[in-house]
């Protein structure tokens, strides 16, 4: 049994508390950023979006036609739990239900990014487990990553987004194979940590002859190992130090610095 539930998100952890709407975009806008920093950007699609309060039924949402290095906490649309934008004119992401349906089904979750991370989503193609190879694997063991493979278009019907939300569980994080990632976690700090964890550890996989490790972390270490190096009070170090470094990439200037 313990086994079955340890990927389950720690919703005891670094829960948002009633924070003010100014705050939840600043802190959508950061999260969006800091994942394009990261190199979970593709143009303009990805998206991240989180609840307005604990277990409420609208979140806020970045917009379409615009890339998650680019937003504005002015941008970000109000969305209800059936998709349906209620406040903001600009144009809605079409796979807005996979954040609703996740949201419906999980009460415990208050945020969700989906992005198209290069590693993850090759990994994804292969079929072979994800194995804890380093650290960063111990976040989602033990057990394999659940993988959506209904299809591999586009989450743009409310029947796909529950179909997800089925597939996903009570887990972290899952692939939708050949298109890319959704994580989840009660904070958007959280969400986009577990989509940054999550494309390290695939990245360290693809680096082995035929993503087959010969060793990996068991299931029983593996669990020890989550609970001391990802437990929130250590990602809540990790943050601070993603903010700092997100000033510095875009004094840089960002994405211009890499043209």
């Amino acid at each position: 049994m313990a086994k079955a539930k340890a990927g389950k998100v720690a919703v005891k952890q670094g829960k948002a508390s009633g924070a003010s709407e100014a705050d939840l975009r600043r802190r959508l806008t950061d999260a969006c950023k800091i994942l394009a920093m990261e190199g979970q950007g593709d143009a303009v699609w990805g998206h991240v979006t989180v609840r307005q309060q604990p277990g409420a039924g609208t979140f806020l949402m970045k917009p379409a036609a615009m890339g998650i290095e680019e937003v504005k906490a002015a941008d970000h649309l109000v969305v209800d739990i059936d998709g349906k934008v209620v406040r903001g004119s600009l144009k809605r992401h079409s796979e807005v239900f996979i954040h609703s349906e996740v949201m419906r089904a999980r009460p415990d979750v208050g945020a969700v990014v989906h992005t198209h991370p290069i590693y993850s989503t090759a990994f994804s193609s292969l079929g072979v487990p994800l194995r804890p190879v380093t650290h960063e694997g111990n976040n989602f063991a033990p057990g394999d990553i659940p993988r959506f493979n209904e299809t591999t278009d586009l989450i743009i019907t409310p029947e796909l987004g529950k179909a997800v939300a089925r597939t996903l569980g009570d887990r972290n994080a899952l692939f939708l194979v050949n298109h890319g990632i959704v994580t989840c976690g009660p904070t958007v700090e959280q969400a986009a940590v577990h989509a940054l964890l999550l494309d390290i550890a695939c990245r360290a996989q693809l680096l082995l002859p035929d993503a087959t490790p010969r060793h990996w972390t068991s299931d029983a270490e593996a669990l020890v190992k989550r609970d001391r190096i990802f437990a929130w009070a250590n990602h809540a170090q990790r943050w601070p130090y993603l903010l700092r470094k997100l000033k510095r990439w875009e004094r840089l200037g960002g994405y211009r610095f890499f043209l």
